[in-house]
């Protein structure tokens, strides 16, 4: 037998504390009676009163308590087997972790913006999964392949720009590691950049071909602004700096259009400067929900059935049982509280 709270069996420990309390209180009883009447009298009482029929109501009472909390444990026996399947796009969002998505030229900052941006797209998603991949100078997976989209959210709310220690923007590594989560067999692989576009490293047009002979597509989100912004460094507790290169110039980071332009026509995509009306979110979701789906997860479950129900059933037979059981004798019809 298999419990779906087992935790709830503790409760039990609470079945011999109400049998001893019924045998206490049977006691009890007598040595109240004698405070109040002669002990001679106490015979002549339980004429009137039946000590078997109160010691039953509790037991009865107390297997009442027994079946509930069985009943709350979820018992579960005979299997039954479940084939769920699921019909979606696998789905790797690559956001750019490094320092440059510091910069406020789109406020709060262009890291903040492209994290509202992602989470209104995995808000949108129905039956996808999706993959969370952050990178600067190195890439990582944040979040696996998921369709939990409260989990993927969870683990997108933990990024900022210290995520990634490895300084510097590699954009083709972030590609590489996407193509790494999806499987061979895959028939279609999205992949979706949102960066600045400052690929440091010059791999991104590589790897981008190299998606596009795998099969994948990728969309650019650029976020930014042509003109470019500095970088506000905190060099301690309200004192703003703002970074600067090996010469002591204030850094000034633009967006790079034409990369992320072309990594995206490479394979197949499109690329989107991100805006306030969060348009562009729409239209790449409009791309791929045009793409036939597949069933991309068929598993049988096997799973016991839960039982629970028949020891409610007990529990309220034994309720109605104390109900019509009497102390009193004689014909006295008053019911035991």
């Amino acid at each position: 037998m298999n419990w779906g709270n087992p935790d709830i069996l503790y409760l039990l420990l609470l079945i011999p504390i109400f049998l001893i309390f019924i045998s206490i209180s049977t006691k009890k009883r007598k040595k109240l009676f004698i405070r109040l009447a002669e002990s001679r009298f106490y015979d002549y009482y339980l004429q009137q009163f039946s000590g078997f029929h109160w010691v039953l109501k509790g037991l009865i009472l107390t297997g009442a308590l027994f079946f509930l909390i069985i009943a709350a444990a979820r018992p579960q026996w005979n299997k039954e087997v479940q084939i769920i399947k699921k019909e979606g796009i696998d789905i790797v969002v690559c956001l750019d972790v490094s320092k440059s998505m510091d910069a406020r030229d789109i406020q709060p900052s262009r890291l903040e913006r492209a994290k509202d941006q992602i989470s209104l797209f995995i808000d949108q998603l129905k039956g996808d999964r999706i993959a969370l991949v952050a990178f600067a100078g190195r890439s990582y997976v944040q979040c696996p392949l998921t369709d939990d989209y409260g989990a993927a959210k969870l683990f997108l709310g933990l990024l900022d720009s210290e995520t990634v220690l490895s300084y510097g923007t590699n954009i083709g590594g972030a590609i590489d590691k996407a193509l790494s989560l999806f499987r061979e067999s895959d028939k279609h692989k999205i992949i979706i950049i949102v960066s600045d576009g400052e690929d440091l490293e010059d791999m991104g047009i590589k790897e981008a071909e190299k998606a596009a002979d795998l099969g994948a597509r990728i969309y650019t989100l650029g976020i930014g602004s042509p003109e470019g912004s500095t970088i506000p460094v905190e060099e301690s507790p309200g004192n703003i700096v703002y970074a600067k290169d090996d010469k002591g110039d204030i850094i000034l980071t633009q967006l790079d259009v034409r990369t992320l332009n072309q990594i995206a026509d490479l394979a197949n995509g499109k690329f989107f400067p991100i805006t306030p009306h969060q348009s562009e979110i729409f239209e790449i979701l409009q791309n791929i929900n045009s793409i036939e789906k597949k069933k991309y997860e068929s598993r049988e479950y096997i799973k016991h059935k839960e039982q629970y129900k028949y020891f409610v059933i007990l529990t309220l037979l034994f309720l109605i049982i104390e109900s019509i059981i009497y102390y009193k004798k004689k014909g006295q019809f008053k019911r035991v509280l």
